[in-house]
């Protein structure tokens, strides 16, 4: 899979979690400030990553991405 359509799949899984138009979320969208941090949101959206690719990320871990780019960089990493 590519750098690519990670961030596409990252960016429909921010949508879903965060309630928000994908059309509005991009690689340099930062999660916290135009997203949200309830941790509620952030764990449904580390399931679907957990899910989809196979990746683990600790909730405690996933507050310290401030990009979808940089969450991407790092599912990469761990696939």
């Amino acid at each position: 899979m590519s750098r690519e359509e990670v961030v596409a799949k990252l960016i429909e899984f921010a949508a879903m979690a965060f309630n928000k138009d994908a059309a509005g979320i991009t690689e340099s969208t930062n999660i916290a400030e135009e997203l949200g941090v309830a941790s509620s949101q952030r764990v449904a959206m580390s399931a679907s990553i957990e899910n989809d690719f196979d990746v683990m990320i600790p909730v405690a871990r996933f507050g310290k991405f401030e990009t979808i780019g940089a969450l991407a960089d790092f599912v990469m990493d761990e696939m």
